[in-house]
């Protein structure tokens, strides 16, 4: 005879490396694991249940929690977050609390199960790398600042020696020098763009309104932007996703010649959502759809769609181009499941 699941299930609760909890839709603790006890500093799991879990958290957190529990309770969908959590002597550490919906059975009310774990030593790790990489990003500034202006003295003083020059192959030489300055140039500026790929916390962004602003504030004289996406649908993304999309549209612009038309549409497939960006432009030749995205191919500095792909891939989202030459290009980007929700 095999084990009694309730008791197996119980065995799994107590003996967990997190902090277990279970919540009812309210917020308050109907039962809680040994590990808990020991992460909020309390030696008797009477203290704590009946009462509602804010109680253990940092003031500040009281509000944003309830928000997280609601969203979760409302759209079924499990969720982490990290919260302050108060301890019984009044100490303080960051939790990560991850969430997930349960239920007591047909007709009886819902509950909330809730995993906790002491982040705060990552958590510092973590601000102390984004300091680091902050300080990293004002000296480069500082210093790309610095190699722009000597760039342009210099090139003004090749302009002006192949001006004054009458020899030809002194002629050849500067213009070569110029074209090797001039992609020294576009090398530095691509740095500005890079450095923030990465820095700032993923985010949840409401795709159809991010795609009508960027459309907005491009450049793209007889081109027509049209976002056939549904209101709401939200991906986690880098917060650099708007340069991302930016590229994509400048990129049908500036490469589809006799583009007239832009079209961003969304179908969701088993493995994710896919976001379309079709044109009626001149397309993409079948040997150049994985080399546009190589760094230095393409108009101007030549870096957009190979940015657009890193900045992508941060949240796992991937980019491909799928049209027919000579009828239009098509990028898609796919977003992986839990990448994407609606609400």
């Amino acid at each position: 005879m095999g084990p009694d699941s309730n008791q197996l299930y119980q065995e799994i609760f107590e003996q967990a490396p997190d902090g277990m909890v279970t919540l009812d839709t309210s917020g308050v603790i109907l039962l809680l694991n040994r590990r808990m006890l020991e992460l909020t500093g309390y030696s008797d799991g009477g203290e704590l249940r009946g009462r509602n879990i804010i109680q253990v958290l940092g003031g500040t957190d009281h509000a944003r929690f309830m928000e997280f529990l609601n969203q979760v309770l409302s759209t079924g969908l499990g969720g982490v977050g990290q919260f302050g959590v108060q301890r019984k002597d009044g100490t303080v550490f960051i939790g990560e609390f991850s969430l997930c919906r349960g239920s007591r059975g047909a007709g009886s009310p819902g509950l909330v199960v809730v995993g906790l774990r002491d982040v705060s030593e990552r958590a510092r790790s973590e601000k102390a790398l984004i300091s680091a990489l902050l300080m990293l990003n004002r000296l480069n500034s500082v210093n790309r600042h610095d190699i722009m202006n000597h760039l342009t003295v210099l090139l003004g003083y090749l302009e002006l020696s192949h001006d004054l020059v009458t020899d030809a192959t002194l002629k050849e030489f500067i213009s070569k020098e110029e074209g090797a300055a001039e992609a020294i140039r576009r090398q530095v500026a691509f740095t500005k763009d890079y450095q923030d790929v990465g820095i700032n916390v993923p985010m949840w962004v409401d795709l159809p309104v991010l795609l009508q602003e960027t459309a907005s504030v491009i450049d793209h004289p007889g081109v027509k932007v049209q976002v056939g996406i549904s209101p709401g649908l939200k991906i986690f993304a880098d917060p650099l996703i708007r340069k991302t999309i930016s590229n994509i549209i400048e990129n049908a612009v500036l490469h589809g010649k006799t583009a007239t038309s832009i079209t961003i549409n969304s179908r969701e497939q088993p493995d994710g959502l896919v976001i379309i960006f079709s044109d009626n432009g001149a397309g993409v030749p079948a040997g150049d759809k994985e080399r546009i995205f190589a760094r230095g191919v393409g108009i101007k500095r030549g870096y957009g769609l190979y940015l657009a792909r890193e900045i992508l891939a941060i949240t796992g989202m991937k980019i491909s181009e799928t049209g027919e030459a000579e009828n239009g290009a098509r990028f898609e980007i796919t977003v992986p499941r839990g990448g994407y929700r609606v609400g």
